[in-house]
């Protein structure tokens, strides 16, 4: 069993009434708008990187994310450390499996070559479709970690064994009266929420030696 817990995420902003009043567009829809794209990055790094203390549980995490498959020597990324990643993956699993990777990592990778000199990436010329290594999907995110001494590298898996549990819908309030006195108008936008990996084994890390 796996207990799931709910975690309050909120954005909050002031702005003063002259501003929103006085704007020649309308403000409070772009008010929303930013609040989402806040939410969801803030999201998106827990559900990598939380270390379940007041927050989700990330797939990155070193007790509770998924299994470290493999450590490199330092830093120094081959194609051969790729492929002992993905063959890690049982097989079931890599019905449905993607990697999941820093922008830094996936430059190192671009540049990787099999024993014949071929550039083991696979770049996507379909509108929508993602681009490739070793025939599986690459996934960047900005959060997830950079290739460091110490540090997971990417995650080789099939994402469907992290479940993430919302508590309710998202809301906004409008906050008149709090900030009246100042001459100021707040906006907050909360959520309750978390996430967790009930299956460790259907993730794969490949983790960096000490040193670099």
């Amino acid at each position: 069993q796996k207990i799931m817990d709910a975690h309050k995420l909120h954005v909050a902003v002031k702005v003063t009434e002259e501003l929103l009043y006085d704007s020649m567009f309308d403000l409070a829809s772009y008010i929303t708008t930013q609040f989402g794209i806040a939410i969801a990055n803030a999201e998106e790094d827990a559900f990598l990187n939380g270390d379940g203390k007041g927050k989700p549980t990330g797939l990155f995490d070193e007790t509770n994310g998924g299994t470290v498959a493999k450590t490199l020597t330092g830093t120094k990324l081959g194609t051969d450390d790729v492929l002992d990643l993905v063959y890690a993956l049982k097989r079931p699993y890599r019905k449905k499996a993607s990697f999941i990777m820093n922008d830094q990592t996936l430059a190192a990778l671009r540049k990787l070559k099999d024993n014949n000199g071929a550039y083991i990436w696979q770049p996507s010329y379909q509108a929508g479709e993602p681009d490739r290594l070793l025939g599986y999907a690459v996934h960047t995110s900005a959060f997830a970690p950079e290739l460091a001494a110490g540090k997971p590298v990417m995650a080789f898996g099939d994402y469907s064994y992290y479940n993430i549990g919302d508590r309710g819908s998202r809301s906004m309030q409008e906050l008149r009266e709090l900030f009246a006195g100042n001459g100021m108008i707040g906006y907050v936008a909360k959520e309750r929420v978390d996430g967790l990996l009930v299956l460790p084994e259907a993730v794969q890390i490949l983790k960096a030696g000490a040193s670099a």
